[in-house]
């Protein structure tokens, strides 16, 4: 009798760490998607970026080129 409740908890034990395993397979596995989905938004991101400046670099250069002209160096003593 205690051999078969003795079998009985290890079975129970090991259903039991197989379900935990499970549950967590199935978290980490959503881990991923999102993961995925979140560098497509910034890859999107990029890109509009770089298309709003590749269309407006003149404007953006003749507003930039005064300021960088305007730096000076400074001779060390």
């Amino acid at each position: 009798m205690k051999q078969l409740q003795k079998g009985k908890k290890m079975l129970e034990d090991k259903l039991l760490r197989l379900y935990v395993k499970a549950a967590c397979f199935k978290m980490s596995s959503e881990r991923g998607d999102t993961n995925f989905i979140s560098i497509i938004i910034i890859l999107g991101i990029v890109i509009i970026l770089a298309g709003a400046f590749i269309g407006f670099k003149d404007k953006i250069m003749e507003q930039i080129e005064p300021i960088i002209n305007g730096f000076q160096l400074k001779k060390p003593e």
